[in-house]
């Protein structure tokens, strides 16, 4: 079975958003299908919010092991966002389209907001900050 596609073209997945955005940084790995879904269900927060520039889609299990990610991490199947943010003003207004767009689970970090469409969880709201 072939988790993901190792492509060299840049197909347009919606208006704004193409596969390449999806893609593993460490080998370009990505899995279309999900990438698909994802970008279908980010375009219209795009729509509302302006460019949206996508730092992680996708992770093969290596790139997740590099950045620290969830053993169980969304990205490892396609299925999550890193959307750069790095002010207050636009971490609230990023989280509150992807609420008001039906996104349950978002992680809120210094220069990026996480989103992702999994459902092996109920609604969530995390924070990358450490405790003082």
């Amino acid at each position: 079975m072939v988790l993901a596609d190792h492509l060299t073209d840049d197909e347009q997945l919606t208006t704004n958003f193409r596969l390449s955005e999806f893609r593993c940084p460490c080998c370009g790995d990505v899995i279309r299908a999900a990438a698909l879904r994802l970008a279908q269900r980010l375009q219209p927060i795009r729509d509302q919010y302006g460019p949206i520039h996508i730092w992680s889609g996708f992770r093969c299990p290596k790139q997740n092991m590099r950045v620290k990610g969830a053993t169980f991490s969304q990205h490892l199947v396609g299925l999550a966002a890193d959307i750069v943010c790095s002010t207050d003003h636009d971490r609230f207004e990023l989280v509150k389209l992807l609420l008001e767009h039906d996104f349950k689970r978002i992680g809120i970090a210094a220069n990026y907001i996480h989103a992702d469409i999994g459902t092996h969880t109920g609604p969530v709201i995390w924070t990358y900050y450490q405790s003082r």
